[in-house]
């Protein structure tokens, strides 16, 4: 259940990062998008290519949790596809807990959202991924 939660948020996220390439949507133009997800106030969205780049990572981060857990077939060697287990554990967990340092000098909606939501989720998506990688680890 936990690594099929991880890879289904994972992949929802991916996913709206590529919708991101093309359109603020949730948001209703681009100065609230980039002040509520991106964290400034100049109304210029991210490049299209960074934003496709995090799109791929956390798909990646989805198929890579499947593998890791042996719900899909994998090429290579296991204990590189463990060792990028903690990798991405690690990064989500960076992003969440050192998130909250971001907040200095962003836009308040932005703020409020990384506080309350971005960092949280992060934290919280990193130790799923702890989850899968040690149950693999122990395998």
């Amino acid at each position: 259940m936990i690594p099929l939660t991880l890879a289904s948020a994972l992949t929802a996220i991916g996913l709206l990062h590529f919708l991101w390439v093309f359109t603020p949507w949730p948001m209703k133009d681009a100065l609230t998008f980039t002040k509520t997800i991106a964290g400034s106030d100049d109304g210029k969205m991210p490049s299209a290519s960074s934003t496709a780049l995090v799109g791929v990572a956390l798909v990646a981060g989805a198929v890579l949790t499947l593998m890791v857990n042996e719900s899909v077939g994998a090429p290579g060697p296991e204990w590189l596809r463990l060792a990028a287990m903690y990798v991405l554990t690690a990064v989500l967990l960076v992003r969440g807990l050192g998130g909250y340092l971001m907040n200095s000098g962003t836009a308040a909606e932005f703020q409020r959202l990384n506080s309350y939501l971005y960092s949280p989720l992060c934290v919280a998506l990193g130790l799923l991924g702890g989850v899968v990688a040690v149950a693999a680890t122990r395998r």
